[in-house]
């Protein structure tokens, strides 16, 4: 928790010193990142009984970081799109009706909110958001790469620790979809019933399962904390932070092989 609570405070403070553009763009991810994180630290004071919730977290977490590089990375069209899609989705949010719209005028409000989309698409740059999504279909992602796609573009570039986008992904976003939608899986993760070799009914092994998972959670998703500073490093002038989050994230490794019982060769 101090190793993870350290990272997210060497990203509150650098965020404020990016000076590159596309990454300053790109940066609210980061702050994002920042508030997902604390909330992460706070359910891991009671692990034994929100680990299905901190593994969404957890997904949330390693999505924002792995878009933030690849983000910064990506060409100019994929780039394009990711800063103009919030403009899409406010487009498609103006002609939605909401809760508390009054019932009795639906045909009213129905106007009314085809001519708010009408007045905001006369815009230039509305118009271009809609070139590259859509006008009639509100539901496109972003992007049309998948996550693994994503990290393989970061892979290609070579320039980031690339195997640990990997490992957050193989190690969380699957379960964290079943818990999210409710599955039976999902809803008994935190029990580890469908674990391989893990015996519920021995005395203290779930609470063993339980406190090694969240350490392990919170050790990967520092280091990948440190990847966005090393991608921010190359472009502007944060080399004491980046010092101080690599030699953190040396003592973190040395945790991370302790608690997996593995010797370092």
């Amino acid at each position: 928790m101090n190793f993870f609570a350290a990272e997210l405070m060497l990203l509150k403070e650098i965020v404020t010193k990016i000076e590159d553009d596309r990454l300053g763009k790109s940066s609210v991810l980061l702050i994002s990142c920042g508030q997902t994180g604390a909330a992460l630290l706070q359910l891991s004071n009671q692990i034994d009984c929100f680990a299905s919730e901190s593994v969404m977290l957890a997904r949330a977490f390693m999505e924002k970081i792995t878009n933030f590089c690849y983000a910064g990375i990506c060409d100019e069209k994929e780039f394009r799109a990711f800063v103009l899609h919030p403009i899409y989705k406010k487009y498609h949010s103006l002609g939605a009706m909401r809760m508390e719209d009054d019932l009795d005028l639906i045909a009213e409000n129905v106007t009314s909110r085809k001519q708010k989309q009408q007045k905001f698409k006369e815009k230039a740059i509305v118009q271009e958001a809609l070139t590259i999504f859509s006008e009639e279909n509100p539901r496109l992602n972003w992007t049309k790469k998948t996550l693994n796609q994503r990290i393989e573009v970061i892979k290609k570039w070579g320039k980031l620790m690339d195997v640990f986008f990997t490992i957050n992904k193989l190690e969380y976003y699957s379960d964290a979809s079943e818990v999210l939608h409710g599955s039976l899986y999902g809803c008994t993760y935190n029990l580890g019933i469908f674990d391989d070799g893990f015996d519920r009914n021995t005395e203290g092994e779930l609470e063993k399962k339980l406190y090694k998972d969240n350490i392990c959670m919170l050790l990967h998703l520092g280091m990948l904390v440190h990847e966005s500073l090393t991608l921010i490093s190359y472009s502007n002038n944060i080399e004491k932070e980046w010092d101080y989050s690599y030699k953190n994230r040396g003592q973190a490794l040395n945790l991370l092989f302790h608690v997996l019982e593995r010797k370092i060769k």
